[in-house]
């Protein structure tokens, strides 16, 4: 015993610390992964961030259960999107910020902004889409996977005129 400390609680407690920031660097690198998945329309690799009992709830965008039924979800998104609108064809690139976690042993809540760009046919304009991503996380055989994940979409607006693509 060190001032009054007990060496094998601390090394107890600092274990523990340890481990909780090994799982949100994981938790971040989950998040992150969902929107590089999302961007590079990678929606195989998408279903595999999910448990295979997930819940995604995207409200009036409809919802999924199950890892096969939320990439099938994905994977008609952008063509639902492109008939909706009349065009041809979307790009879309989606971007997270702000992406808070709580561990609780095996169990995780997160949540994080978005930002999203979509402009349809090459048109001038591009639409800003914004919200928020909550989330419930599992971990499973020891990888972080989404349980659930849950939008609330605040809002989408055309972001400005005679804007290229490519730069």
């Amino acid at each position: 015993m060190a001032d009054g400390v007990d060496l094998g609680s601390r090394i107890d407690e600092l274990a523990a610390r340890v481990r909780e920031l090994e799982a949100i660097r994981e938790l971040t690198k989950l998040r992150n992964s969902f929107h590089h998945c999302l961007n590079g329309r990678n929606w195989t690799g998408l279903g595999t961030l999910f448990t295979t009992d997930a819940h995604l709830d995207y409200g009036s965008f409809g919802d999924a259960r199950g890892r096969a039924a939320i990439q099938e979800y994905y994977s008609a998104l952008l063509p639902k999107m492109v008939e909706l609108q009349g065009a041809s064809e979307v790009m879309l690139k989606n971007f997270n910020q702000v992406h808070q976690v709580t561990v609780d042993g095996d169990r995780a809540t997160g949540a994080c902004f978005f930002e999203e760009h979509v402009r349809f046919d090459k048109e001038d304009v591009v639409h800003q889409s914004v919200g928020r991503f909550s989330d419930s996380y599992v971990l499973e055989h020891g990888r972080w996977l989404f349980g659930r994940i849950q939008l609330e979409h605040y809002w989408v607006v055309p972001e400005n005129k005679e804007w290229r693509w490519p730069w």
